[in-house]
Formats: C-alpha cells, sequence, structure tokens
C-alpha cells in the first residue's frame, strides 16, 4: 500500500474515532495504532503532526515511552469566524518565518471559508512574493547582511499580509 493511503486511511481513522467520541478528545497508544495498520509509530507521528495540528483545529499532547499515549483534542469554537480569530491569534505569536501559509490556506479552502478562486489568488500572490525574494538575493550576490535584512523585512511584510487576508476573510463572514 502507497504511503498516502496510509497516511489518508490513518487520518480518517482518528477522524472517526474522534466523532464516535463524547468528549471533544481521544487517547490513543501509538503501539496499539501502529500494530492495527501494521506500520511504524513515526509514520503515526507524521500523520499527527501534519493532519492534527493546532492550524488544522487540534491540540496534542504527547507522553512517550511503554506507558505513551497521544491526547488529541479538537478545539471547539463558539461561531463561523472563531476559527479565524484563533489563526489570527496564533500566527501573531509565531515567527514569521515558522508559517506555512500555504498549508493553512489548503486548510481555509477545505474548511470552505475561502472558495477556489480565492485560494488561487492568496497562493498565487505568496508564489510570486516568494519568486521576487528568490530573485532579489540573487541580485544581491551573496551580501549576508543584506540578505538577512531583506529576509527579515519580508517574512514580517508576509505575515502582516497573511493576518490583513484573514482579518478579512472574518470581516466578510461576520457581515454574512
Amino acid at each position: 500500500m502507497k504511503e498516502n493511503n496510509m497516511t489518508d486511511i490513518i487520518e480518517e481513522y482518528i477522524k472517526k474515532l474522534l466523532s464516535e467520541s463524547k468528549e471533544d478528545f481521544i487517547i490513543i497508544k501509538r503501539s496499539n495504532l501502529a500494530e492495527k495498520f501494521d506500520c511504524v509509530p513515526s509514520q503515526l507521528n507524521y500523520v499527527i503532526k501534519t493532519r492534527f495540528s493546532k492550524a488544522h483545529g487540534f491540540i496534542i499532547e504527547s507522553k512517550r515511552g511503554g506507558g505513551g499515549f497521544v491526547r488529541i483534542t479538537k478545539i471547539t469554537l463558539n461561531d463561523d469566524y472563531g476559527y479565524i480569530d484563533f489563526l489570527i491569534e496564533e500566527i501573531k505569536q509565531l515567527n514569521a518565518k515558522e508559517i506555512d501559509y500555504e498549508k493553512i490556506i489548503k486548510i481555509l479552502k477545505t474548511k470552505k471559508y475561502i472558495n477556489y478562486f480565492d485560494y488561487l489568488i492568496i497562493n498565487n500572490s505568496l508564489l510570486t512574493i516568494k519568486k521576487n525574494f528568490i530573485e532579489t538575493v540573487k541580485e544581491l550576490k551573496n551580501n549576508e547582511k543584506e540578505i538577512l535584512f531583506l529576509e527579515k523585512i519580508m517574512t514580517n511584510n508576509i505575515k502582516e499580509f497573511f493576518l490583513n487576508f484573514l482579518s478579512n476573510i472574518k470581516y466578510a463572514k461576520e457581515k454574512k
């Protein structure tokens, strides 16, 4: 079985467990899940890290070792744009270099906060900014001090751009 398929199968299984749970969380043992799917625990870690992050609306608590477990808690929001507020606050706290904008806009599209057209616009805008940055760095001809300065400015500007984008989504949701 292909790794992507196994990843999808494990993700769906965990989501099913969450939907069947009477609580807003589940506790799973890595070893039991690895045995069930005949895979290594690191593959489970990959699924949990990439499919159940805060950006996806989950909080992960983990304890390693023989009695280890993973607790996956679904973040419950009070209203339709609460998720946007949550993202805005999370992004504000992160270093601009740490933010995976592409992943966030995919989640926004999947959760129907934006449509496919909006997704294309914001994704293409981010790709253009990155391309311009790379071309500018090439022109600086390895002047490390200027490159670091430019990188700091660019990453902070992208973060501000993205926060404005999220605020616009929130404003549009509030107006509906």
